[in-house]
């Protein structure tokens, strides 16, 4: 199982890349007028997304 794992590969360098340039670039084309800010509860989505994927990560790998 582990030869069948080669790490990043080029079609794992491009996902990234289309997430990163869609992540800069599709706020400026959210309509017309200037952006709001986002309201608070926004800013605890990503660190509590980003928690449970480290949580289900570190749990998957030691069931291996």
């Amino acid at each position: 199982m582990d030869a069948e794992y080669g790490g990043w590969g080029a079609g794992s360098v491009a996902t990234m890349l289309c997430i990163i340039l869609c992540l800069i670039f599709l706020p400026l084309a959210m309509g017309p007028g200037s952006l709001q800010p986002p309201p608070s509860y926004a800013f605890l989505i990503f660190p509590v997304l980003m928690a449970a994927i480290l949580i289900f990560l570190t749990q998957a790998s030691k069931n291996r």
